[in-house]
């Protein structure tokens, strides 16, 4: 399996609209610019790039408590066993 920190960032830089640089785990998720619509198509690339099944549903806050990129890195993590 590819580097779960490196594929997640990626994925994430590419739909980033409120940052001058890349993310980076300390980057705050608020600081993102990302909308619903590119939190599926996150979700997405998350289960096809790192053979993994996301729990979504639409209707709760899909980042819940999460504030930072880190935490939502390692929340990958924990749901493809790597942590």
């Amino acid at each position: 399996m590819a580097d779960i920190d490196a594929v997640m960032l990626d994925i994430i830089k590419g739909h980033a609209i409120g940052l001058t640089s890349g993310p980076t785990r300390e980057t705050l998720i608020t600081d993102l610019g990302i909308d619903s619509f590119s939190i599926v198509e996150i979700i997405y690339e998350v289960e096809e790039k790192l053979s993994i099944e996301v729990p979504f549903n639409a209707n709760e806050n899909p980042l819940g408590n999460m504030k930072t990129v880190g935490d939502l890195i390692d929340a990958v993590k924990k749901l493809a066993g790597k942590e």
